[in-house]
């Protein structure tokens, strides 16, 4: 069964039971994100965006991407999902043509992080979260410039 002809949910629902199938957990997912906002912060381009937005609130919002990454999965349900594409397009500082630099981080975390077929799953995850977001932040860009459109 081919999940792209099934609709949004038919693929996140795809990509979620990867994630089961290949046994994260939550020890997994609170290892991988503190790691990879570590390495997003040590990072010369994504650092200084998320350090202007984070500031001093690193702690919570690593807490929020782990709740996120646990709702994602399916291991959790305490996120709510609709406050996500809001919260990233409501910062200017965020842009599409950032996004592949912050995939190649996090591909490269949860290979480090995780075994292969984990950091495959969650990769899958996060490339369909980030291609979401694009759509949203070229939206918001091009609003930006003719409000009209």
């Amino acid at each position: 069964m081919n999940p792209l002809q099934f609709g949004a949910s038919t693929v996140a629902a795809a990509y979620q039971n990867d994630a089961a199938k290949v046994g994260i957990s939550d020890a997994d997912i609170r290892r991988l994100i503190p790691a990879f906002y570590a390495n997003v912060r040590r990072d010369p381009v994504l650092g200084p965006v998320f350090d202007g937005i984070i500031g001093d609130n690193w702690p919570a919002h690593i807490d929020t991407v782990c709740s996120f990454w646990l709702s994602a999965t399916r291991l959790e349900r305490r996120y709510d999902g609709r406050n996500f594409t809001p919260a990233h397009v409501k910062h200017s500082a965020i842009r599409a043509d950032l996004l592949p630099r912050w995939l190649t981080i996090f591909r490269r975390t949860a290979i480090e992080i995780c075994t292969p077929r984990q950091a495959d799953a969650l990769t899958g995850i996060a490339e369909r979260m980030a291609g979401s977001l694009a759509i949203s932040l070229r939206k918001r860009d091009r609003l930006a410039c003719d409000p009209t459109d």
